[in-house]
């Protein structure tokens, strides 16, 4: 077991103190967090973890206006000085932002004088905060350094958007890539063409809970009229998870079976095996299970969720050789493993399963933020494109499915599903206007790179099922403005 200290600046901001207990030590090639005792004594930030060995702090720490967004520090090893925490949480933003801009520049990035010369000035600068005798001058200084590093790479960022955008038109015109909002209702049709305009495909999503409330009796009414309804869009349809063990998504009959792997696995492979034959001439693209890396309802270990991902894919491929099989991956930046029963990464997870044999047709990242216990905490848009770059990696085309609450009043609606709002969240927190402004941001982002084939929007009208609170592009009959912006994206971009 070995610790590693930090020095908090003085005073600890406010936002920040309830964020503290969230840092953790993380290492790997994936860069995921491994379990981490976090405690605030005289002014110091102390982790502590079973490994002695050198990692990265990640802590969701105040960043300007990006609200509370998580920074990852450079390498730190375990030595019996404290590191300054600013000092060290800038020299991993700054870090970071000369990396990835000499990679993006290698493969034909253009960056404009006056970008180069804010990333000179701030390397500067922080070298003012490295070499600073006072504790307090040296954090101010640091701080300062963090501020524009965040804005710096979101300046990169969006660089690499515009030119990655311009050079795949030249090449191929507008994008096939799909973008769609999730439902498990008709659109109503009064929205249909605001759904058109916005949207090139179309994703349905119903729970296993409201398809077979009872064993072996189905009741197709409503999935068939979200079908129709997607159909009647004129859109190529993709239906998704078929198996989520979040809770309140499998039938209450299956509490029965808690405990008993071989037959809640059966019982999954006869849903799959129905639901695929009843909609398959209609349907080719099918997301078979999502969270499994993750956690679930009925405390299976990793293994055995690991088992049970790969037996649901064997399943499905002998169904239709032609039909396209996705993984869903809950929080892939690996947020849940700081808890000490997680021990599978998501990339480690993926690339089991498609090591095990799994006909994996694609990957599908869920980008949650702003709730637990399924959502991430907030991280900027180079951190998710490392992210993307990352599991591209894996061989399988990339999917990305996006959320971000518009609100915080009580969503009646998550309650079955354990999910809420956590303390972490972008910008002014929960509203349209931060909606819009992170979805499309990471939307136009995930669009850009050719490793990515699809994007959809967690769910459509708050007014149907659904797992992140207020999460809708739709509230009330009302449309939140992300909805005009994405179809201007979709205007921009796409078929």
């Amino acid at each position: 077991m070995g610790s590693t200290t930090f020095l908090l600046p003085k005073p600890v901001p406010a936002a920040a103190e309830p964020l503290l207990r969230l840092a953790c030590l993380a290492g790997g090639y994936d860069q995921t967090p491994t379990p981490t005792r976090a405690e605030v004594a005289d002014d110091r930030l102390v982790l502590t973890r079973e490994t002695g060995e050198s990692g990265f702090l990640v802590v969701p720490w105040p960043v300007g206006a990006n609200g509370a967004v998580v920074v990852t520090s450079a390498t730190v090893r375990e030595r019996a000085e404290p590191y300054r925490l600013l000092v060290e949480l800038a020299r991993g933003k700054l870090n970071q932002v000369r990396s990835q801009t000499g990679e993006w520049k290698d493969i034909g990035l253009h960056t404009p004088d006056g970008y180069e010369a804010e990333l000179a000035d701030l390397t500067r600068h922080f070298a003012v905060a490295v070499l600073a005798a006072d504790g307090a001058a040296a954090d101010a200084a640091a701080n300062r350094v963090l501020d524009r590093a965040f804005l710096l790479a979101d300046q990169l960022v969006q660089l690499y958007v515009e030119q990655m955008f311009a050079t795949r038109h030249q090449e191929e015109g507008k994008l096939g890539t799909r973008l769609s909002a999730r439902s498990a209702a008709p659109v109503s049709p009064q929205l249909m063409a605001e759904y058109r305009r916005a949207f090139n495909a179309a994703r349905v999503g119903l729970r296993w809970a409201d398809v077979e409330p009872e064993e072996s009796r189905y009741n197709w009414a409503a999935l068939d009229a979200a079908v129709a309804s997607a159909e009647e869009l004129g859109l190529p349809v993709v239906f998704g998870p078929v198996i989520d063990l979040a809770p309140g998504m499998l039938p209450a009959w299956a509490e029965a079976w808690r405990g008993d792997l071989p037959t809640l696995a059966a019982f999954m492979c006869d849903y799959l095996e129905t639901l695929v034959g009843r909609y398959k001439e209609r349907i080719r693209r099918w997301v078979v299970c999502a969270g499994f890396n993750h956690a679930d309802h009925f405390d299976f270990s990793d293994d055995d969720r690991l088992r049970l991902a790969a037996r649901l894919f064997e399943a499905a491929a002998s169904f239709d050789p032609d039909l396209d099989f996705s993984l869903g991956v809950a929080q892939p930046f690996g947020d849940y493993l700081v808890d000490p029963g997680q021990t599978i990464s998501p990339l480690a997870f993926v690339d089991d399963l498609i090591r095990a044999g799994a006909r994996v047709g694609g990957i599908e990242l869920e980008l949650r933020v702003g709730t637990a216990p399924r959502g991430s905490l907030a991280r900027d848009r180079l951190d998710v494109s490392r992210l993307l770059d990352l599991f591209s990696l894996l061989g399988p085309p990339l999917d990305v499915v996006q959320s971000y609450p518009a609100g915080n009043a009580p969503d009646p609606a998550t309650v079955a599903h354990g999910e809420a709002l956590r303390i972490s969240a972008w910008r002014d927190g929960p509203t349209p206007e931060s909606q819009s402004e992170w979805g499309m941001g990471v939307a136009a982002l995930a669009l850009c790179k050719p490793q990515v084939r699809s994007v959809t929007w967690d769910h459509w009208d708050d007014g149907d099922p659904h797992i992140t609170p207020l999460g809708g592009l739709v509230a009330g009959g009302r449309v939140n403005p992300l909805l005009s912006r994405l179809q201007g994206l979709r205007s921009a971009h796409l078929e």
